[in-house]
Order: structure tokens, then sequence, then C-alpha cells
């Protein structure tokens, strides 16, 4: 059977993607997790969230936020006198309340507010929910090794603080978090200080997200401190590249990661993708900071 050329593989998980779309845009008034979201695109990947974002720059629930707010807009724009309740509800939010929210969080003002405004910046928040996230120069200017080395990581005693919500939003607090928890730890009990990164595909927003920030020892610890987890990271096969530069590149690498593994026919396997921070941080400048990024391949 003739194998399928990287460029008709990165369209066919493009063709996916856009499948996702198109589904997200007709059901968007209906409850959708990730696990539903994927059958529609014909995808049973456990990373297809990875791979949506990889391809669209944003999440396939901050996709979906974004079509409901559009709706929503136009709804306040164009009939004043409709109850908020009633958008709420006709955009798939099941209380005011969330929808509320979640608009306060995307916009900083409520929805009597943008109904205040005058029909020109109205517009522009319209326009601005039309516009793609996906940043194709800044995943151009990475400086990350782009032939994957296939290797096998033991089994990790790792010890982290985890919290749910974008990666990119919530590693920095998770990161915070953790050092002060760590100060019990003997420092020759840790081997790595590690991030990893994981959707569960059975819930409806962002919480289906999973950062955790932490370190690798060289045991399992005889006590967890107060606020941080403990979870044992079977042996398995990763991807593993490298990423030279600033921590905020590791987002759009691990963006880039996912294409390329796709196009090379790699298959992905279930398990976080984690984040090896090689240097320290206060003495490395920051162009020379080196992270072993991997995700879990068969």
């Amino acid at each position: 059977m003739k194998k399928k050329s990287p460029v008709v593989l990165k369209n066919f998980h493009r063709s996916q993607v856009g499948r996702a779309q198109r589904f997200i845009r007709s059901h968007f008034t209906e409850e959708l997790t990730l696990k539903k979201i994927a059958q529609e695109a014909g995808s049973s990947a456990f990373h297809f969230g990875r791979i949506f974002m990889s391809y669209t720059g944003e999440t396939t629930f901050s996709y979906l936020r974004r079509i409901r707010m559009s709706n929503a807009l136009r709804m306040l724009q164009e009939d004043n006198e409709c109850p908020v309740t009633e958008i709420a509800l006709s955009i798939g939010y099941e209380t005011p309340s969330a929808f509320n929210k979640a608009f306060k969080q995307q916009f900083n003002l409520s929805p009597s507010d943008f109904r205040n405004q005058g029909k020109e910046e109205q517009n522009k928040l319209i326009y601005s929910l039309s516009i793609s996230q996906t940043n194709e120069e800044m995943l151009m200017n990475l400086n990350l090794t782009e032939k994957p080395e296939i290797i096998t990581r033991e089994a990790t005693h790792f010890l982290h603080v985890k919290k749910a919500g974008i990666f990119a939003e919530v590693a920095m607090p998770a990161w915070y978090a953790m050092f002060p928890l760590i100060e019990s730890v003997q420092k020759t009990d840790i081997k790595e200080f590690l991030g990893t990164s994981i959707m569960d595909m059975k819930t409806q927003d962002e919480s289906s997200m999973f950062y955790s920030a932490g370190v690798a020892l060289v045991a399992k610890p005889k006590t967890v401190p107060k606020g941080m987890e403990y979870t044992k990271i079977t042996e398995g096969k990763y991807a593993r590249f490298i990423l030279t530069g600033p921590y905020p590149g590791v987002w759009p690498a691990f963006e880039k990661i996912f294409r390329i593994l796709i196009e090379k026919r790699i298959k992905l396997r279930d398990g976080a993708c984690i984040e090896n921070y090689l240097n320290d941080p206060n003495v490395t400048p920051e162009h020379e900071l080196i992270t072993e990024l991997l995700v879990p391949v068969e």
C-alpha cells in the first residue's frame, strides 16, 4: 500500500481540523466535549486537541467560545430588547452567570456595557473575533530542532503542582506555586525540573487542560508536601526535540512539533507531553536557555 506523502498527510489533518471547525460552528448551541468534536472530525487521537491547536493557534474551546461570543455580540447589537438570559441560553451557556463571566473575561466589559457602546466600537469587537490567532512568523523563527529523536524515558517519580486551564496561561502560576513547596525536598533527591501538559477528552471547556510544574525525584517520596501531588509517570517512548531560547517559546514550539510529527507519520500515544528544563534561568542568558520537549509516541 502506497504511503501518503507529508503534503497529503498535512492536508488530511488540516481537513480534520476543518471538519471540527464546521461541526463547532453548526453545533455551538449544544454541550460539546473534546471527545465529541474529535469523533465528528474523524479522529480518535488522544492528542486531537493539540493537533487542532497546532493548525489554528487556539484550543477547540477557545474556538467554540469565539463562535459563541461572535453570535452573542451580533444578537446584543441587533436587538436591544432581547434579554441577556435569552441570549446566553440560546448560544449554549447553561446559566446567564456563566455567560456574563465568559463575556467579561473575553472583552473586559459586560453585555450591557457593549450595548451602550457606539456602532463603530461594537463592530471593532465583532471584527476582532473573526481574526485567527495563528502566528506563522513566530513558528518559523523558533530555534527548534526539526528532526525528532525517538527515545525511551524510564519511569519518573513526579512531585508537582497541578492547575487547570490554557497551558500558556496557567504554566507560570503553577511554577510560582511549586517553588516554595519544594523547599522541604532535599536538593540531592531532585533529578529534573519538569512541566507536563495533558487534555481530558470528556470535559467541555479549558478545565479539560491540565498543566503540572514540578520535579522528578530519584525515588518515590515518603511524604508529599501540602499543596502538591505525586504521580508516577510510566516508562515510555517519546519524540524528543530541543528548543533554544526564552521559555515563552515552549507553547508555539509544541504547536510546530505536532505538525512535524503528523507529517512524518509518527504515531502518538496517550500520555502527557513533557518539558524538561535543562538550565538555571537565574544564571543562563535567556537566549541560551535549553528546553527538552517530549511528546509520547508508540
